[in-house]
């Protein structure tokens, strides 16, 4: 679903940030945001499955750490592909840039900063092909670079709460 994007850049998009930190503050309230948050859950729910990601792998994503396990790597993978903001290992910088400004506004701070910061981030996975990697590489950037926008943990812990861990089959 294109209209859903990974969790540091839902966060991003949606201008999210710490209290005390001057900017653009959600309104959870608003209907739309709240179909981005409801998306995104159920294209984590998804990855869960598909990757056998465990509670620490997702909650590591939610909370804008990098991942520390593999599935953990190939949970950021799934997101990233199933928004299409990853494709065969291209990262599509203009459909990033376009899903935060549905949110934020063409001109808003967070898109600005995300023109820079998204093009900055694509010389870190130069050269990547394990696709994994790849995209937990060029999520972690833009975390590191994009802090201020952080995904807020309250709803990052509710998150992982929704996610259906239960059936994943042990191997």
């Amino acid at each position: 679903m294109q209209f859903t994007i990974f969790a540091s850049v839902i966060g991003i998009t949606m201008g999210m940030r710490p209290h005390g930190f001057s900017g653009t503050l959600v309104d959870f309230t608003d209907p739309k945001v709240q179909g981005h948050l409801d998306a995104l859950v159920r294209m984590a729910q998804s990855c869960v499955i598909k990757v056998r990601a465990t509670p620490k792998d997702v909650r590591a994503y939610f909370t804008n750490s990098p991942p520390i396990t593999r599935s953990g790597q190939c949970f950021a993978a799934c997101m990233l592909e199933q928004s299409d903001v990853i494709n065969h290992g291209k990262v599509n910088r203009d459909l990033l840039i376009h899903l935060a400004s549905l949110v934020n506004g063409k001109n808003s701070r967070v898109v600005r900063k995300l023109h820079s910061i998204s093009r900055l981030c694509l010389d870190s996975i130069e050269g990547m092909s394990d696709r994994c990697q790849l995209a937990s590489t060029y999520n972690d950037c833009l975390n590191e670079n994009m802090i201020e926008f952080a995904f807020p943990l309250d709803l990052a812990e509710e998150a992982v709460r929704k996610m259906p861990f239960h059936l994943i089959q042990p191997k």
